[in-house]
């Protein structure tokens, strides 16, 4: 009977994050970043591919704003969202146009949102799907 609960919890609380990653990737696709912030938890961390490690909201935020300033005619698309437990999987998928370089490109990259208390507490970026579903505890 425990393990039935567990698994009507952990499926409605599953789906409780899906919602939250959803609507605070509606926000960043607005630009609404004062929006974003308010789904984070304020001691936030992200790892992302290309910058690494950044702790907080203003680190977090500033660079969220980098990134769409570097390109022309983005395009950011989520193409899955995976919940389970506390954690959320998403493959994105990003097109645009290098500002300063003009190189185009047309990726996807895969995030494991981690969530407490409603909050987004981490966001790990990926270059490789089957990488991010095992952090998600989604492997294939």
């Amino acid at each position: 009977m425990g393990k039935q609960l567990f698994a009507r919890y952990s499926g409605a609380m599953s789906q409780v994050n899906v919602e939250i990653v959803r609507e605070a990737w509606d926000a960043y696709s607005r630009g609404d970043y004062d929006r974003v912030a308010g789904f984070h938890d304020p001691h936030i961390v992200v790892v992302t591919v290309e910058d690494g490690a950044l702790y907080g909201n203003d680190a977090v935020l500033a660079n969220y704003k980098r990134w769409n300033e570097a390109w022309e005619g983005a395009e950011t698309t989520l193409e899955e969202v995976i919940g389970r437990g506390d954690r959320v999987f998403l493959t994105v998928r990003f097109q645009g146009r290098g500002r300063a370089s003009g190189i185009e490109i047309d990726t996807r990259l895969y995030e494991v949102y981690m969530l407490r208390d409603g909050r987004v507490l981490r966001i790990d970026e990926y270059e490789h799907r089957a990488e991010a579903l095992e952090a998600a505890g989604l492997s294939e």
